[in-house]
């Protein structure tokens, strides 16, 4: 059983330890200076000292539970299994696709929330990501410290931390009482556990005050939910095989991209997460954060017109299996931990009746997984590597009742540290997998007819072509189908 699927459960507790023996140490200053123009309740808490305690301490009391209570292992550590990490250096790692490239950066949003709950902006919180993935990777097991979990874990937990601390702000109203609050304070901890934690040992999470004491202004979001059938049409080597099952999808929009009043990462950031039920495909499928660093409008002429450019970070996860038990290959796996570029942002109005938004952006890859056909080796079936993305969308808006979407994505993953086929009789490690790239092209067209205000009927159709070079192996090409349709609503 891999490492990760035990690790998030003791980290919470452990961070919960860390919160008790510092809350004597926050100061709250529930004082009329609260009631500035964002209502918002700032932490006094800038010691980076004592972010760092608890990044140390989760680690140490995450080992204590694997070694003593999982008895893995890994966690076997002493004096020699630290001079060895610091001296076989950093590798590349054979765990699952989901551990290396969800559940790390999952797991450094955790890091990242100890220090940005604790009142340290972004780009603050991001060294305390890093610190604790590399003071895991060296110092708390026995196998070498991996390069793809550092990555991971820093900057994907970044974009993964900084969206769930934003999000939960929203739920904070410490105006209320009652199970009100008690409903708000738990759904901010499920979605961010770090600061609901940190709430409760320090008393916010039910003390009543006359100011909602979010610690961001106040941010226009839109929130959506839909679920519905979703067929997959999977061709490959002839063969054609078909899925159906229940599919869910969330969405948030939040903030305005065209807002001169965006200064500060992820003022402005999408989010989406689509998964299924009932069927062989993966209860999470797919994870899109994408988040602003930079924005600036263009000054336009004509008032219906907006234009916006800047520099925006990257986190796409996609994810899916066979029906077929008997083939052992997956429709589409492409991942983006690790990426930013430039973005360019366009919307036109005419007399407030249509509306078009339209979006382009190019990123960096510094570290992405896609899929392979040859490389099997441990818990490992996928190459990683580094490369580069680009998106466009396009939507139109009719009255608020028709909604048309267009999207494209298309990424394209080389992994640079392969193997020879002769050496892999002996079991391969320390390799980005099958030498060459892959290339995932994405084309949706989306239409949402509304109901009502904020129901819709939601029809999603979908093409993805794969390209695969390889040095070593034939070249190989994929072509999977999908469609959705579903209910939902917007809120």
């Amino acid at each position: 059983m891999n490492k990760y699927h035990f690790r998030t459960l003791p980290t919470l507790f452990f961070c919960f330890l860390m919160f008790t023996a510092q809350s004597q140490v926050i100061d709250h200053t529930a004082s009329s200076s609260a009631t500035n123009r964002n209502d918002s309740l700032l932490l006094n808490m800038k010691s980076p000292h004592k972010d760092a305690a608890i990044i140390v301490a989760t680690n140490i009391g995450v080992w204590s539970y694997d070694r003593f209570v999982l008895q893995a292992e890994y966690a076997r550590i002493n004096f020699k299994t630290v001079k060895n990490n610091f001296k076989s250096g950093f590798v590349w790692d054979n765990d699952m696709f989901s551990t290396n490239l969800l559940m790390h950066p999952y797991h450094g949003g955790l890091y990242f929330n100890a220090a940005r709950s604790n009142g340290k902006n972004f780009w603050q919180s991001v060294p305390f990501a890093a610190g604790g993935s590399l003071m895991w990777e060296l110092f708390m097991e026995n196998e070498s410290p991996s390069i793809n979990d550092f990555m991971a874990t820093s900057l994907g937990g970044a974009a993964l931390g900084e969206m769930t601390y934003r999000v939960s702000d929203l739920l904070i109203d410490d105006r209320l009482t009652g199970f009100d609050r008690f409903k708000r304070e738990a759904l901010l901890t499920v979605i961010s556990p770090v600061r609901g934690l940190n709430r409760i040992i320090n008393g916010d999470a039910w003390k009543h005050r006359n100011i909602r004491g979010n610690s961001v202004p106040a941010t226009p979001v839109v929130f959506s939910v839909s679920a519905g059938h979703r067929f997959i049409a999977d061709r490959l080597y002839r063969r054609q095989d078909y899925s159906n099952m229940i599919s869910y999808d969330f969405g948030l929009l939040y903030g305005n991209e065209f807002d001169t009043g965006n200064e500060k990462p992820y003022d402005f950031f999408t989010f989406k997460l689509g998964g299924n039920f009932f069927s062989k495909q993966p209860i999470i499928s797919r994870v899109n954060v994408l988040g602003m660093l930079f924005l600036n409008e263009v000054p336009l002429k004509k008032q219906n017109m907006h234009l916006s450019y800047g520099i925006f970070q990257h986190f796409n996860y996609y994810e899916s299996q066979t029906d077929n038990s008997h083939i052992q290959l997956y429709p589409y796996k492409i991942s983006e931990a690790a990426a930013a570029g430039p973005g360019l942002l366009y919307k036109v109005s005419v007399k407030n009746k249509i509306t078009l938004t339209g979006s382009a952006y190019l990123s960096a890859i510094l570290l992405g997984g896609s899929q392979t056909d040859h490389y099997r080796f441990d818990e490992r079936d996928y190459n990683m590597g580094s490369g580069f993305s680009s998106k466009l969308n396009l939507a139109f808006n009719f009255k608020n009742k028709l909604q048309i979407l267009l999207n494209t994505e298309d990424y394209r993953i080389y992994s640079w540290v392969g193997y020879a086929p002769d050496d892999f009789r002996d079991g391969i490690w320390n390799v980005h997998g099958d030498v060459g790239n892959t290339s995932l092209s994405v084309g949706r067209l989306g239409i949402n007819y509304f109901i009502r205000k904020n129901i819709y009927i939601a029809s999603e159709t979908s093409y993805n072509h794969r390209n695969s070079l390889y040095k070593y192996y034939p070249d190989v090409t994929h072509h999977v189908a999908e469609h959705k349709l579903s209910f939902g609503c917007m809120f």
